[in-house]
Formats: C-alpha cells, structure tokens, sequence
C-alpha cells in the first residue's frame, strides 16, 4: 500500500485561539526546507507559571514542559548562562534542521522567544525591527532567564522589493516581503512561493493608520498572486475601535488645552512612534516640555536611525523633550549610555517635575505606577491611556491599582487609543481582493466569529496549539 504524503505541511506552535505567541513551522517537503513565520512569547502560558518581575523560566528544557515553546530540541541553542557571560562561538552550537526563522515585526509576542534558538538558525527581519531588538536587548538590566539572552544570534535584514531566498541542501524558498501599517514601525507582511503555491502571511496590519498606503502595497501584491493560503490576523474581528492617529492628535490636544493646572501623564508604547509624533505635536501646541525616560529614548533613536522608515518630522533634539534622569536607580547598559550622551540641560528629575507639574507631559508604559507614585501629582492632573484596555485578568489587577493610585492622589483618567490593528471590515476587504483558496484564522480569540463573519470560503481552524495544516 502506498501512502501519500503531504507536499508541504503548516504546524501551529502558537498564535491559535489567542492573541499572540505566533509560530507557525512550515515544512515544504519537496524542497525540503523549513522555517518559522515568526516565533514570538506566549504571554497566556507566561501568566500561568511566572509573575513578572519576581520569577521567570529558568531553562528551555521547563519552557518546553509547560508547553509554552514546541518540543523540538534541535532548534534551540545549546548555550547555557555561562557560555553567554564568557562569550559564544557559533561553531560550537550543534547542528540544526531549521533552515530559518522570518519575523513579520518588532512586538514580543512575534519576536520574543528567537532569545531561545540555535545560533546557527538564520533570523530574516526588516532593518527597523533588528534595530528595536537591539535597543531592547540593551536595556535588560539583569538577565536571570534564557529568555533574555539575544547575544549572538545571526540577524539578516530585509527591505520590501528585495527576495529572500531560503535555502536547503535540495532547493530552495522564495520569499517576498511587503511593508505593511501597524502601531511599530518596520512591519511586514509576507507572500512564500512553495512547492503547493503561494502562500501568505499579514503579520500585523491596519488600514486606519496614518501609513495605510503600505498595507494597501501589500494588498495589491496578494491580488497579483494565486493565493492557495492565507494566514491572516484578526485581532480586532470581535471589537473595534474606529478612530485615527489624526482623531487621537485631536481629542489629545483638546484635553491637553483643557487641563490647564496639573501634571499631563500619558501611557503608550515606547515603540510606537505615530503616537509619540502625536503626543509630541500636542505637548509643541500647548507648550508643554514631553518628558520621556532613556528607555524611550534609546528605542526612539533606533527607530529614527533606521533606513526608510516613513515618519514624521521628529527631532529628538527638540527644545519641547527632556531626558529623565534617575541617576539613584540602578540602569541597563543602555540607559547608562544615553545619559552619558545627552547634555545636563537635556535632564530632567522628579522634583523639577514636581515643582512645576502644568509644564510637562510625562510618558509612562504600563501604566507607570512607580513613576507616578514618585511624581505625586496635584489634584487636577490628567492621565491619558493612549494604548489597548487590559484584555485579561492580571493587566486588569494591575490597571485597577494604577486606578486606585490616580484616585488617591486626585488624578482623572481617559482612554484614546487608534489599534495598531486592522478593522472587521478591513480584515473581509484584504480576503475579498486576495481572494485565497484557502483561509488561516490566527491571532483572534474568535476564530468562528471570524469565519461566519467573513463567509464562503473554505476555512481552516487549527483546534489548539500542535494543529496541523496539510497540502498534497
């Protein structure tokens, strides 16, 4: 009896049924090479065993016990804590069967977990993202955790119009990579030529953002191709907020203008620079210096230093943003050198802060409990979410505390958020123009809301995390 085998096969290691945690092996047997379409944190199995910042996975062995990684031995790093401490040498990492890992954009959930892999493994990202994940990884203090050791690992940038080839000892992969719009800068989407056809991947996209012609790019390149497959997001398919960078510039500015006595503090990602143009912008309009921390900093000029990043005008010299200074606190190598760069009268501390608290906006990232607890605002002062609502039960303890905080010390709150993702609406006009044989709910917590909503085509829902996909 002969069997027939699958030409190229898809597993799902994470991003099913969930928000996040994306790994998605595709094994094209024919050409018998594999690869990861990104291979990011799974924040859901997290939560279930660490609390950050007090415990954190102590080897890849127990990540894989808890099924937070998948069970493949061969792709992960050999190298233990103190192999990193002494330096590594790639030669000595073991061999490996995974031709290559792709990573749609610098957000942990898609990159997080590449900490963990082979040195040998080549890892394809877009120049922006390799620069965040730089910044970032400078910025760990303290490295308890297999999770936070990026040394080493062999990074390869890509730009959109430029193939990516990937190559096994048989044939090869063509990849090509379409800048798409999402709330970090440098994101992509992707189009794989395989033995059974094309098939693509979105990543993370918006249409409402202030770069949709990038995403529109992407979209007509699927419109171009035979899609046979088509993973695609959809985070936003239950629930969507409609407002634009411009209606957040907005409502900003006129809550800004309004809250004339009192301190400004505004919580969003420190990745995210549409929001900082934004928030920037308003503190310029109602004069106001925007007080960012190093962290920020340093991940705002890895963005800014990268090649053909669409942003706005910023000057991160600008007379309207300063620097703060937490000389008392223990810093990362990255913190200490930016405060070794910018001059004295770039800094700003706490008490200058708090002596005059109607002059700033002063940025946070979630929520900022410590910072405001030092800050001490006036009665009157504003705070301002401009990043998602809680979406689970640990970020909603934290948020009520940080609301406990606001209301202790007399602080209103807001929420003005625009989503870094795609729209209902704009998820079915992406499907309906690419038009795929094939359709791949991933990173939804509804996947047969997404289904019914969408309609007739044919669908594939992966069950749990270790579904597989088959083409012959």
């Amino acid at each position: 009896m002969c069997v027939k085998m699958a030409r190229l096969s898809i597993f799902f290691h994470g991003g099913v049924g969930e928000i996040g945690g994306n790994k998605f092996l595709i094994n094209d047997e024919e050409s018998n090479v594999r690869l990861y379409l990104d291979f990011g944190k799974n924040f859901n199995i997290s939560r279930k065993y660490y609390e950050f910042p007090f415990t954190y996975p102590e080897s890849i062995e127990e990540l894989i016990s808890i099924g937070a990684i998948p069970d493949l031995p061969s792709i992960y790093t050999s190298f233990k804590k103190e192999d990193f401490r002494k330096g590594i040498s790639v030669e000595k990492e073991k061999e490996t069967n995974l031709n290559a890992v792709i990573i749609s954009h610098a957000h942990l959930d898609h990159y997080g977990h590449i900490s963990l892999l082979n040195r040998r493994v080549p890892i394809y990202a877009g120049e922006c993202a390799i620069n965040i994940i730089s910044a970032m990884n400078s910025l760990i203090y303290s490295k308890p955790s297999p999770e936070f050791f990026y040394d080493g690992l062999n990074l390869i940038p890509f730009r959109t119009g430029k193939k990516i080839y990937i190559e096994s000892r048989v044939s090869e992969i063509e990849i090509d990579p379409i800048h798409v719009d999402h709330s970090v800068p440098g994101a992509y989407g992707f189009i794989l030529h395989t033995s059974v056809g094309a098939i693509a991947y979105t990543g993370d996209f918006r249409m409402h953002g202030p770069q949709s012609s990038m995403t529109e790019d992407f979209i007509r390149s699927l419109e171009k191709e035979d899609i046979k497959i088509l993973l695609t997001e959809g985070t936003h398919i239950n629930y969507s907020g409609t407002l634009s960078e411009q209606d957040v510039f907005y409502k900003l500015l006129d809550l800004v203008k309004q809250a004339r006595r009192g301190l400004v503090i505004v919580d969003f990602s420190r990745s995210d620079i549409d929001r900082f143009s934004t928030v920037l912008k308003t503190a310029v309009e109602t004069n106001r210096i925007l007080v960012i921390s190093p962290k920020r900093y340093r991940i705002l000029r890895a963005i800014l230093s990268s090649s053909g990043i669409r942003t706005s005008n910023i000057d991160l010299e600008s007379e309207n943003i300063m620097i703060l200074n937490e000389s008392k606190r223990r810093l990362s190598t990255g913190e200490k050198e930016v405060l070794q760069e910018i001059p004295d009268d770039k800094k700003i501390t706490f008490d200058d802060i708090k002596r005059n608290p109607d002059q700033y906006i002063f940025t946070v990232v979630f929520g900022g409990i410590k910072e405001i607890r030092n800050l001490k605002p006036p009665p009157g002062s504003i705070f301002i979410l401009s990043s998602s609502e809680p979406v689970n039960e640990e970020r909603e303890i934290s948020f009520e505390k940080l609301l406990n905080w606001l209301e202790h010390f007399g602080v209103a709150s807001y929420h003005i958020h625009s989503s870094g993702h795609a729209t209902p609406l704009d998820i079915k006009s992406l499907i309906e123009r690419s038009d795929p044989e094939i359709i791949v709910p991933i990173h939804t917590e509804h996947p047969k809301l997404f289904r019914r909503f969408i309609g007739n085509y044919k669908w594939f829902i992966p069950a749990s995390i270790d579904s597989r996909l088959d083409i012959e």
